[in-house]
């Protein structure tokens, strides 16, 4: 049960739990049980440390699981709260869908356009090699052309 610990409000007695301590007050932030109060052992580990999680050794194990219910119903308000913030949690996630979605086709003619400046890239060096071959099979053929400052046709 996931909750928000709360004071305990002035003339309140707290009742005494399995394990012989006063109950600490409780607030549920379940759907069921929206913001309903509720008693519960002071002694229960329900926050443990994040450390403790990792290795698997929960310290101080819960004494006893006493819980018992301050309020019996979910108000109206509660209700409407609830509903409020699961709409909104909708809103947000249809708004982070959206913007991945965006960021997706964003990425996508990004890699497009790399893909096309790649094929252009290899065009125009297959274009420079098959000239640098044209202009060497033409010096093969006429050596004192350089030496002349001829250039072969082939090149201009």
């Amino acid at each position: 049960m996931c909750y928000t610990h709360i004071p305990i409000p002035a003339g309140l007695v707290p009742p005494m739990c399995f394990c012989g301590d006063p109950c600490k007050m409780e607030m549920s932030d379940e759907e069921e049980t929206f913001r309903r109060r509720y008693w519960m052992c002071a002694n229960w580990a329900f926050d443990p440390l994040e450390k403790a999680v990792m290795i698997g050794t929960i310290e101080p194990p819960p004494l006893c699981d006493f819980e018992e219910w301050i309020d019996m119903e979910v108000k109206e308000k509660n209700r409407e709260w609830f509903n409020e913030l699961r709409d909104w949690n909708v809103k947000i996630n249809a708004g982070i869908a959206a913007r991945k979605k965006e960021e997706e086709q964003r990425n996508e003619r990004i890699a497009e356009e790399k893909r096309r400046a790649a094929a252009k890239r290899k065009a125009e060096r297959k274009v420079k090699l098959a000239r640098a071959r044209r202009a060497k099979a033409a010096l093969q053929e006429n050596p004192d052309a350089l030496r002349k400052g001829k250039w072969p046709h082939c090149t201009q």
